[in-house]
């Protein structure tokens, strides 16, 4: 078989997937019968060799505005190239005949970097230094465009990018925390894990009605919205039980951890269970390292926590087996 059409081949069959056409066990069927060798190197030499592109076009670009001396120009400058990318990487990214899918989700992602630093730079132009809600609010601004971009085009990279920039957003925040640490924290547990459910709530009608319906051409949408609330309500929740707060929240987490493998049982959907047992082993190892970390020494508290969790997956092990059994 000559390389270009394994390419084609297999880039038809990556595509499939992320168009949610084709689930990832098919896909591990299909592409090791294509997928040339080195793949992966060709992969990662194309994202750097784009990334050092665009750092390079990001120089220039301050070079230029450092002497001019003008953040409204740098922020003009800025958003004409971001436009240009948005829409050259568009159709690239929805070009009929795929030629370079890859490198079409690589300037949309570049384009909506840009916007991002755009606004900031407007920002500076004038109002000066950000402060308060203005990131968070460029945040969402920034979102709602990935989003727009993730509709209009049918595509569901933007909308990942545009779930994690509305999260973090609403106030879930990363920063640096000095000696080469950072860390994650959430503003306001309650309000997060309130927005993750009506997520969750969204992502199960997009899949069972508009994904079945006038939406059928986004398909996976409604999975990525499902994702990303699971993990940021059992995060919230779990935040929630951390540091001698009230026992009810440790009640309520561990039922809605009870709850999630629950649904997924009844629902045959893996998400819902995935993220219950997860999150459940979690609390159950927090419980156990508050009451029982100062009582034992370190090498018996690993043992016994080791010797629990076999335990424990032998017993689900042998009872998967059983129902399996005719």
């Amino acid at each position: 078989m000559l390389p270009t059409t394994r390419d084609l081949l297999t880039r038809e069959v990556t595509d499939w997937h992320q168009q949610g056409l084709i689930d990832r066990s098919l896909l591990n069927v299909l592409l090791p019968r294509y997928e040339t060798r080195g793949r992966f190197l060709t992969a990662l030499l194309k994202w750097l060799g784009l990334f050092a592109i665009f750092q390079l076009g990001l120089a220039v670009l301050a070079f230029i505005a450092m002497m001019a001396q003008s953040a409204l120009l740098a922020a003009l400058l800025l958003g004409g190239i971001g436009a240009g990318l948005w829409w050259l990487g568009a159709r690239l990214a929805t070009d009929p005949k795929q030629l370079h899918p890859f490198t079409g989700a690589v300037l949309i992602t570049a384009s909506l970097a840009a916007a991002f630093g755009a606004f900031v730079l407007l920002h500076l132009a004038f109002n000066g230094e950000p402060r308060g809600r203005t990131i968070p609010t460029i945040m969402l601004l920034t979102g709602v465009l990935a989003a727009l971009t993730a509709y209009r085009y049918y595509l569901r990279w933007p909308l990942l990018l545009a779930l994690l920039l509305f999260f973090h957003g609403l106030g879930s925040w990363h920063t640096y925390g000095g000696h080469g640490a950072y860390f994650a924290d959430i503003q306001d547990e309650r309000l997060m894990a309130l927005a993750a459910l009506a997520t969750i709530g969204l992502g199960l009608w997009h899949e069972w009605r508009l994904e079945t319906g006038p939406l059928r051409r986004c398909a996976g949408f409604g999975g990525l919205y499902l994702i990303f609330g699971l993990l940021y309500l059992n995060l919230s929740l779990w935040f929630l039980t951390l540091f001698g707060k009230p026992l009810g929240w440790v009640l309520l987490f561990t039922a809605v951890g009870i709850g999630q493998i629950v649904v997924g049982a009844r629902l045959r959907d893996a998400r819902f269970t995935g993220f219950g047992i997860v999150f459940l082993a979690i609390d159950l190892y927090t419980r156990f390292f508050e009451h029982f970390w100062d009582r034992l020494s370190a090498g018996t508290f690993f043992l016994i926590a080791g010797a629990l969790a076999m335990v424990l997956g032998y017993g689900f092990e042998r009872q998967a087996y059983r129902e399996r059994q005719p």
